[in-house]
């Protein structure tokens, strides 16, 4: 735009002096006899075009176009000395000026609006700066201070006006006079000096002296001092803590490398050294890739410089845990920890929960189902798991054999030539024999690829926990068998009885069917209890039960009702059936019964009672049961005496 001003003004300017030979009257003039007239024309015209070229200089169109305008005006107020013009020559000419005059004055006051912005400007950074900026005259006297300064020093400003720099500066600082007095060579100076504060304190500072001018003699020396007593203590404490850091860093105990972008190793601390068996030396500027590219993926490494990255590798086996620390100056410090011994704390930890928690719900099981091979076979594949095996066998011991009750992938016959005593590993296959007071009775086969002390370890719990539950089991079996069963014969109790007897009577009700309960009674037993004795009696007691049950379903209940009174309930049995049955045992019992090398007659007499025919409760099934007994036993003793 500015490049375009001065075609323009030179076009207007031919276009002016032409129109003028074009269109004004020439007149005789004698410039001799009247230059007091042309000369300030032409001086107009020369003041005008040297407003256009300082304004061309500066960046306000407006005074630029003012100035433009106010030359045209003064071209036309020139030719019109030489020429006679129309009327509007002359109107147009009063335009030029007005419009040059207020483009003028709207661009004076656009400058001086903008003074004023730059004087309020230099107000607030003299005002708020942080710096202390201290003004003095040429002869080192203080003309004006900022609030930093009375801060920092201690002064109000009114003291500190009229002070001479020597009265605030630290005794022995004749060099700032000698920097002063050389301004007029080297311009602004750069020093460190120490002020003197009003309490004698001094403040050390980082200065710049710069003078003022007016014309070429200096009118002010201005001073920007920054206190860099606290800077110098952080810069001693960043080096205390770089020192610090160079030594944590060669003492750490885990490897610690910094490298470049490019990959090459800046540094590396002794850990370092020590977990890569090589030399300081024989890594400084190598790539590092070169030498461990296992280590963790170059993209791994090029992402750290924009974020912290973790990432597990490997070293020669070892399994290394790395951070990546982006640095600056394009450089990241990777630190990698040895965690191979951790990771196999961790597995082993893991399996050792897997173990504890199969040992848990493994005794839950048992301990709810019972002792089955249905238990079993639902944990053999967690057995295996737990130990590494993919066989697995329990063989119990029935009838003084031992018998496959659960398998996962075959079975082990052979392998059990041999029961052994303790645990042992034989043919790549670990024997765990369980024992119950002093037998062993059940034996746990799993196969495993390598044995050491855990493996072991880990059997002898498993066993140790079988053979408790076991023990448990067992015990509450035996103990519900002395509370259900009678002492001397081991059938059912008089309770117990009853309480499966009512049992049997809701059962068939439900479904419908039939059921009999036989009342029994042994004829003239107390003769044998009186001749040979009680001991005696009970044998014959237990060799009468004994055949008596080996005569009955698997189905039908026994129980002991008293001294030598029994009774049987027959499920899904009518009153015929009750008598077939009662009339076979009869048969057998005609035979004498042989205790301890004597012959003993054992006659007995019963009554039958029917559900629900005689009764639907265990009180009227029993009382008809025993009412008919008697009728039995009364008709039994008539006959004889008859007889």
């Amino acid at each position: 735009m500015k490049k375009l001003i001065w075609p323009v003004l030179l076009v207007g300017t031919v276009l002016l002096i032409i129109y003028s030979f074009l269109i004004g009257t020439p007149l005789e003039i004698h410039l001799a006899t009247r230059w007091e007239i042309a000369l300030p024309r032409v001086l107009f015209l020369l003041g005008s075009f040297l407003l256009n070229t300082l304004f061309s200089l500066t960046g306000s169109y407006v005074v630029l176009f003012g100035s433009v305008s106010l030359f045209l005006g003064a071209l036309m107020n020139l030719l019109e000395f030489f020429f006679a013009f129309p009327s509007f020559f002359y109107t147009v000419k009063l335009i030029f000026y007005v419009a040059g005059s207020l483009l003028l004055l709207i661009g004076i006051f656009r400058v001086f609006l903008k003074l004023k912005r730059f004087t309020l400007m230099f107000r607030g950074l003299f005002e708020e700066n942080n710096d202390m900026v201290i003004y003095y005259d040429p002869s080192g006297k203080i003309v004006d201070v900022n609030p930093a300064a009375e801060k920092f020093l201690g002064y109000t400003r009114i003291e500190l006006l009229g002070k001479t720099i020597e009265e605030i500066s630290k005794p022995g600082e004749e060099r700032v006079l000698f920097q002063i007095l050389n301004f007029s060579q080297n311009g602004i100076k750069t020093l460190e000096r120490e002020l003197l504060s009003k309490d004698g304190r001094t403040v050390l500072c980082e200065c710049k002296l710069a003078p003022v001018y007016e014309g070429k003699k200096i009118a002010m020396i201005q001073e920007i001092a920054r206190p860099i007593d606290d800077i110098r203590k952080i810069e001693d404490q960043i080096r205390r803590e770089r020192k610090r850091l160079l030594t944590y860093f060669n003492n750490i105990p885990v490897l610690s490398v910094i490298l470049r972008e490019d990959g090459t190793v800046e540094d590396v601390n002794e850990a370092g050294c020590k977990l890569l068996g090589v030399n300081r030396e024989q890594l400084l500027n190598k790539n590092w890739f070169d030498m461990f590219h296992e280590s963790f993926p170059h993209e791994t490494f090029e992402r750290s410089f924009k974020e912290k990255m973790v990432h597990e590798g490997t070293i020669d086996g070892r399994i290394i845990r790395w951070v990546f620390i982006p640095l600056e100056e394009n450089r990241v410090m990777v630190t990698g920890l040895d965690i191979t011994e951790l990771k196999e704390n961790l597995t082993s930890l893991e399996e050792d929960k897997k173990f504890y928690q199969l040992l848990l719900d493994l005794s839950k099981s048992l301990l709810s189902l019972g002792w089955n091979d249905f238990v079993f076979k639902q944990y053999l594949l967690s057995l295996g798991e737990v130990f590494g095996s993919k066989s697995v066998a329990l063989y119990e011991k029935k009838n003084g054999d031992f018998v496959l009750t659960a398998s996962l992938n075959g079975s082990f016959e052979e392998i059990l030539s041999r029961i052994p005593e303790d645990i042992d590993c034989e043919n790549r296959m670990l024997r765990i024999p369980l024992e119950y007071e002093t037998d062993t009775f059940a034996v746990l086969l799993i196969g495993c690829g390598k044995t050491d002390e855990r493996l072991f370890e880990m059997a002898r719990l498993l066993k140790n926990h079988l053979e408790l539950i076991y023990w448990k089991l067992k015990g509450e079996e035996r103990i519900l068998w002395l509370a259900e069963r009678d002492s001397l014969t081991g059938v059912y109790n008089r309770e117990a009885f009853e309480s499966r007897l009512a049992y049997l009577i809701n059962l068939s009700k439900r479904y419908s069917r039939k059921l009999s309960f036989v009342f029994i009674d042994l004829d003239d037993f107390k003769r044998i209890n009186d001749s040979k004795g009680h001991l005696v009696g009970d044998r014959v007691l237990k060799e009468f039960v004994n055949r008596l049950t080996s005569l009955l379903r698997k189905s039908d209940v026994v129980g002991r009702l008293g001294g030598d009174e029994f009774g049987i309930i027959l499920p899904e049995t009518d009153r015929t059936g009750a008598e077939i049955l009662m009339k076979r045992i009869e048969e057998h019992f005609r035979e004498s019964v042989p205790v301890d090398g004597e012959l003993f007659s054992v006659n007995f007499s019963y009554g039958i009672s029917v559900f629900p025919e005689d009764g639907e409760s265990v009180e009227e099934l029993l009382k008809v049961a025993d009412e008919r007994m008697y009728m039995n036993k009364f008709s039994k003793k008539r006959g004889r005496e008859n007889v």
